[in-house]
């Protein structure tokens, strides 16, 4: 698809809408929004209507900072990096008897030679390594993700390789369980309750989400793959916390205002959200959450300290 241009008068720069720069970088327009509002990262200019025009400078500075949070650059330092003369950080190489300078090619080819042979032991030595050099958040990203995706497609077309998803399933489920509890013990920041309202669909989500905010100190509790909204107003009524946590929205159930609103919540999800997603009520304490895991805890940060500031 050609990129749709918006020419501008009266110097005749080319400008691109939000969508045709999602398009090209790959960066949805939650997140270029997100990067615009809370870190400064961009700063479009605006048609009378109030809509979002970008130039190719700003194109290219989201490349730029694609390529320094794939180094595992927080995205709260980026415009730091971006904006001062220091040399760009270097990628941290995995091994030194790796038969790729492609880090991720290295550890897909490991977990698909362990996942083959059901070899628990040597998947775990490979998960450790990896998540010992990169933030869990990156690994997520560049290696679990598109693997269990990959997987699950496989099984669809080839069933007799659902043993492959089944096992690699079961794995993570353990591993990041136990990661989330070890680092919800040394927790000692805000309370929050992490709810996943998909089933088993999105018990990996949820449980990476886990991990990422107890590591960064919340305290999670986690209901897993039977929770639902039905009972969650005797939970917030019977037991305090500071924040409700629904992984994997696509939409904003529409029992979740009522439930905000009698018991003073906030409430965040993450997911999917395009621009046809409804936002929320703006008298209501509902916030939509970029789908980049290491997005998520510095913009709970944000919110909930205006929210303790109004209290």
């Amino acid at each position: 698809m050609k990129p749709q241009i918006v020419k501008t008068m009266p110097d005749e720069t080319a400008l691109f809408p939000i969508g045709t720069v999602s398009e090209q970088t790959g960066v949805n327009t939650v997140t270029l929004r997100a990067w615009e509002r809370r870190y400064g990262l961009l700063k479009p200019r605006r048609t009378p209507k109030g809509h979002r025009l970008y130039s190719p400078q700003d194109v290219e500075r989201v490349k730029q900072v694609l390529i320094l949070l794939e180094q595992g650059i927080p995205v709260s330092r980026v415009r730091d990096v971006l904006d001062s003369n220091r040399p760009r950080p270097m990628l941290l190489q995995p091994t030194k008897d790796a038969q790729t300078d492609d880090p991720w090619q290295h550890y897909r080819a490991l977990f698909q030679r362990w996942i083959r042979k059901l070899d628990a032991r040597s998947l775990e030595h490979a998960f450790n390594e990896a998540v010992s050099l990169y933030s869990l958040e990156l690994v997520a990203k560049k290696l679990l993700q598109p693997l269990y995706r990959q997987l699950r497609e496989q099984q669809e077309v080839l069933p007799s390789t659902s043993a492959d998803c089944a096992f690699l399933h079961e794995f993570l489920c353990a591993k990041l369980g136990s990661r989330y509890l070890q680092h919800n013990s040394r927790a000692n920041g805000k309370r929050l309750l992490v709810v996943n309202l998909s089933g088993s669909d999105g018990q990996l989500e949820t449980l990476l989400l886990a991990n990422v905010l107890s590591n960064h100190g919340y305290q999670v509790s986690l209901l897993g793959t039977q929770g639902t909204l039905d009972h969650l107003l005797l939970i917030l009524e019977r037991t305090r916390f500071d924040a409700l946590v629904l992984p994997n929205s696509t939409r904003i159930p529409p029992a979740l205002p009522m439930l905000a609103e009698i018991s003073h919540i906030t409430v965040f999800l993450s997911g999917y959200q395009d621009d046809l997603t409804p936002e929320p009520a703006d008298n209501l304490p509902i916030y939509w959450l970029s789908e980049e895991l290491g997005e998520i805890c510095a913009a709970i940060d944000e919110e909930l300290e205006k929210t303790g500031k109004d209290a």
